[in-house]
C-alpha cells in the first residue's frame, strides 16, 4: 500500500473473533458498515454497541471503538442504508487523513483489501464500477481477476488508484461470484455527513455560508407557486432518475436557488438562523450532499465557472470550458449541477455557448440534472426547459404555428384557443390530459435522443441534440396541480389560466420537436443505407462480368466512406454514382 491509502481496520467484537473490515479517516473515525458492528456487537455482548478495532500494521494493539450516533443507520428494505462510523476513545497517532470522492467514472478500477476466512493479514483484490441498482444508494463490482470480493470484505472501502474512497463493500454474494456492492459515497454522505463532510476530496459547492446568501424562508417561501416550486425541484433533484434541464427565472429564483443549495451543505444548516431547517414547510429541505457541484456565476467568467464546476467534480484538466462536457460524459455516477444567477455571468452569451448548452443539450443523455437560476426570464435557448418564470404571471401563448395545430389536431381536447378562461374546461380534466401529453413528450424525447446518439458518430451532419423538456414540464406540472387550489385567489387568478396554456404550447411544441428529429435521424440513417445498397448492387455487376480486381480502388473509395465512423454522406453518394460509372463504362466498353 502507498503513502497515500488511509489505514486499513479489522472490526472483531470483544473476543477477538473479525467481522469484517473498516477504514480509518483520521486517526480517531473508522468507516465500516453497519451489519458488521451489528454482527461484532451480538457475538462479543459488547456493551453500547462497542467493538475492537485493529489497524493493519499493528497486529498487538486492538482498540476499543463505539457508534457516532450521528453517522449510523442500519440495513434498511431494498439493500438501502448500512452505514456506520466508529470513534476511538482517542486519536491513534500519526494515522493520515482519508479523502473521499464523490463522482466516479464508467469502467474505474478499484482496489479493496478485506479479511476473508484463513487470511489472518488480509487480502487485496481489484474490481470494475459498474452501475448503480435501483435504489441509487449502491454500485456494482464485477470481478476482473479470479481473487474475488468474498466475506469479510464487508466494510471495507473500495479505493481508487490514488487512493480516494470511492464506496464501501456492502453485499457479498455466494463464493466466487462476479458481483458485489458498495455503498456510493452519495449514500454514505446521506446518512454520516457530520463525520464524512471533512474527509471530501473536492466540495460539492463552495459551501461556507459567505459564498451563499442567508436562507430567507419567509421571502423564499412566501406564496404558493414558489412553495410548490421549491417543494417539486427538492423532489427533482433527490429523484436520482435520468438527467435532465430545469431552468427558472425572475421573482426570487436566485434565492430560491441558494436556499436549495445551501441546505445541503452541512455547514450552511449550522449557520443557518434557528428554524431555517426545523421550521421550513414539509418538502422544502433538500437531503445533505444531494447537490454534486454548484457556482454562483455573478461577474464570474465562463472558465472560472467551468473550473469550479469542474474542482467540485474531482475532474480536472488545462482546458476546462472546452473539455467539461467529455469529461461529465465519462463518469458513471449521475450527477446534480447548479449554475445560479446565468444572466449575471461576466459574459452570460458565452457561458451559454461555450459551457451550458453543450451539457443542457445532452443532460438526459449523460445523466446530468441541470438546474439554472436567472435573475430575468431565462433565455430562448432552454427555452422547452422552463420550470418556472417568478417575475410575473406568465404570458398567454403565442398563436400556434401550423406544426403545432397539426399536433393539436390529434388531440381536439388541447385544440382551444389560447387564453381561454378556466371555467370552459375543469382545471383537473386539463391537467389530467396535460399529463399524458407530457408522457408522449418524454417517450418521443427518449426516442429522438436514442436515435440521434446513435447516428452522431456514424454520419456527419447529424441535427444537433436538443434541449428536452420532459423534466422541467414534469416539474411544472405538479408545480400546477400543487398551487391549483390556491389559485382562486386574486394572486393568482390571472396566473392559473395562462399558466395552463403555456403548459400546453410548450408541451404540443416540443412533441412536435422531437418528432421531427426523429424523423430526421430515420431519413438520414435510410439514406445512407440506401447507398450502401446501391454500392452492393453495383458490386454484384461488376462480380457477374469479372470486373472486381479492375475496379477495386474506386470501389473501395466508396466503401470506406459508408462503413467508417464520421462518413461525410454527400461524398459517399458521389463515390458511390463514381463507382457505379466506372461499372458501366467498363461493360459499355467491352460490349462495343
Amino acid at each position: 500500500m502507498g503513502w497515500q491509502d488511509p489505514w486499513l481496520v479489522r472490526i472483531e467484537d470483544t473476543q477477538g473473533r473479525v467481522h469484517g473490515a473498516g477504514t480509518m479517516l483520521d486517526g480517531q473515525y473508522v468507516l465500516t458498515c453497519a451489519h458488521v458492528v451489528e454482527e461484532a456487537v451480538e457475538a462479543g455482548r459488547g456493551a453500547g454497541r462497542e467493538v475492537r478495532v485493529r489497524i493493519a500494521g499493528r497486529p498487538d494493539d486492538a482498540y476499543p471503538a463505539t457508534v457516532v450516533d450521528s453517522c449510523w443507520q442500519p440495513p434498511l428494505p431494498d439493500q438501502r442504508g448500512d452505514v456506520a462510523v466508529l470513534a476511538l476513545p482517542s486519536a491513534v497517532p500519526g494515522a493520515p487523513r482519508a479523502r473521499i470522492r464523490r463522482t466516479w467514472q464508467h469502467d474505474e478500477m478499484v482496489r479493496i483489501f478485506g479479511f476473508p476466512a484463513g487470511t489472518d493479514n488480509g487480502q487485496l483484490v481489484n474490481a470494475r464500477i459498474a452501475s448503480y441498482d435501483f435504489t441509487g444508494e449502491r454500485v456494482q463490482l464485477d470481478a476482473v481477476l479470479e481473487q474475488r470480493v468474498d466475506r469479510g470484505f464487508s466494510g471495507a472501502a473500495a479505493l481508487a488508484a490514488n487512493g480516494e474512497i470511492l464506496g464501501v463493500i456492502a453485499v457479498v454474494r455466494a463464493p466466487l461470484a462476479e458481483s458485489s456492492w458498495m455503498i456510493a459515497v452519495r449514500t454514505l454522505y446521506k446518512y454520516a455527513s457530520a463525520v464524512l463532510d471533512g474527509h471530501l476530496a473536492s466540495r460539492p459547492s463552495e459551501g461556507l455560508p459567505s459564498h451563499w446568501p442567508p436562507p430567507q424562508v419567509p421571502e423564499v417561501l412566501d406564496d404558493p407557486v414558489r412553495l410548490a416550486l421549491t417543494r417539486r425541484l427538492v423532489g427533482w433533484l433527490a429523484s436520482g432518475g435520468p438527467g435532465g434541464v430545469c431552468a427558472i427565472g425572475g421573482g426570487g429564483a436566485v434565492a430560491l436557488t441558494s436556499r436549495l443549495v445551501g441546505l445541503t451543505v452541512p455547514g450552511y444548516r449550522r449557520a443557518a438562523p434557528d428554524g431555517t431547517v426545523s421550521g421550513a414547510p414539509p418538502g422544502t429541505v433538500p437531503p445533505l450532499g444531494e447537490v454534486d457541484a454548484a457556482v454562483d456565476a455573478t461577474g464570474r467568467t465562463t472558465e472560472q465557472i467551468a473550473r469550479q464546476l469542474a474542482e467540485s467534480l474531482s475532474l480536472l484538466t488545462d482546458r476546462v470550458t472546452d473539455e467539461l462536457f467529455h469529461q461529465l460524459e465519462e463518469l458513471g455516477s449521475p450527477i446534480v449541477v447548479v449554475v445560479n444567477a446565468v444572466d449575471l455571468a461576466a459574459d452570460p452569451g458565452e457561458l451559454h455557448y461555450r459551457l451550458l448548452e453543450p451539457i443542457a443539450a445532452r443532460a438526459p443523455s449523460i445523466g446530468v440534472r441541470l438546474l439554472l437560476a436567472y435573475h430575468g426570464d431565462p433565455p430562448r435557448y432552454v427555452r422547452s426547459a422552463v420550470a418556472a418564470s417568478l417575475g410575473r404571471p406568465a404570458a398567454p401563448a403565442a398563436p400556434a404555428s401550423p406544426a403545432t395545430r397539426a399536433v393539436r389536431g390529434a388531440r381536439p381536447a388541447l385544440a382551444a384557443p389560447s387564453g381561454r378562461h378556466d371555467g370552459e374546461e375543469r382545471f383537473g380534466t386539463r391537467l389530467d390530459r396535460l399529463d399524458r401529453l407530457a408522457e408522449e413528450v418524454e417517450a418521443a424525447e427518449r426516442d429522438a435522443r436514442v436515435r440521434r446518439d446513435h447516428l452522431a458518430p456514424r454520419i456527419l451532419g447529424t441535427p444537433p441534440p436538443q434541449v428536452a423538456a420532459a423534466a422541467a414540464l414534469a416539474v411544472r406540472l405538479r408545480v400546477l396541480r400543487d398551487a391549483g387550489p390556491a389559485a382562486a385567489g386574486p394572486a393568482l387568478r390571472g396566473w392559473l389560466p395562462a399558466e395552463l396554456d403555456t403548459c400546453e404550447e410548450t408541451a404540443t411544441r416540443s412533441l412536435a420537436r422531437a418528432r421531427r428529429l426523429s424523423a430526421e435521424c430515420t431519413a438520414l440513417l435510410a439514406r445512407r443505407n440506401r447507398a450502401r445498397g446501391r454500392l452492393d448492387a453495383y458490386r454484384s455487376e461488376a462480380a457477374a462480368r469479372g470486373l472486381i480486381e479492375e475496379l477495386g480502388e474506386s470501389y473501395e473509395a466508396a466503401r470506406r466512406l459508408l462503413y467508417s465512423g464520421g462518413c461525410d454522406l454527400p461524398l459517399a453518394e458521389l463515390r458511390v454514382e463514381e463507382y457505379h460509372r466506372a461499372v458501366r463504362r467498363e461493360i459499355d466498353g467491352r460490349q462495343a
